[in-house]
């Protein structure tokens, strides 16, 4: 059973020129928590619902992070919810897997509290198929 460690993924975005830029602060990601709708196909002969698989939905990819707003990649994720714009985004996992898919930019938060840094989360919305290599 291979085991990948996560401690040195990368996240990047493409901004608009469009180069990508590495999102910096990243503490943890999750993702790609969508699913296929069902299709009804349930006719009057019918003995029972019967459903065909639909078009897959990769879902969301979440981000918790550090909040700096000097972060090349964290400006370019504000600027894209800003925007209202779809970005690549490619995700960089330590054995050399590539997750690279198309996102927007549902969310961007910080909060803070005593003794304690000023972080934050963001929530992408995917669209299209996420393509490994």
């Amino acid at each position: 059973m291979a085991v990948l460690d996560a401690q040195s993924a990368t996240f990047s975005i493409a901004d608009e020129i469009p180069a990508a830029v590495i999102v910096g602060g990243i503490v943890s990601f999750s993702g790609f928590d969508g699913e296929a709708s069902d299709i009804d196909i349930t006719t009057l002969a019918s003995t029972a619902k019967e459903f065909r698989q639909g078009l897959q939905d990769f879902g969301n990819f979440s981000i918790e992070l550090f909040r700096d707003p000097s972060d090349v990649g964290q400006v370019e994720m504000e600027t894209a919810r800003a925007a209202q714009a779809t970005r690549e985004c490619v995700l960089t996992l330590d054995s050399g897997d590539i997750a690279t898919f198309d996102a927007y930019v549902k969310s961007l938060t910080s909060s803070g509290a005593v003794d304690d840094v000023i972080n934050g989360s963001a929530n992408l919305k995917i669209t299209g198929a996420v393509t490994w290599t």
